[in-house]
């Protein structure tokens, strides 16, 4: 993977979306 600060909005979405995820079953394990 090249080094970039251009991510594209897919990858942005896909980052978000795991990270809610992430969270959301943080909070229910709890």
């Amino acid at each position: 993977m090249k080094k970039t600060s251009n991510y594209s909005p897919e990858f942005r979405a896909e980052a978000v979306k795991l990270i809610l995820e992430q969270g959301l079953s943080l909070e229910v394990a709890s």
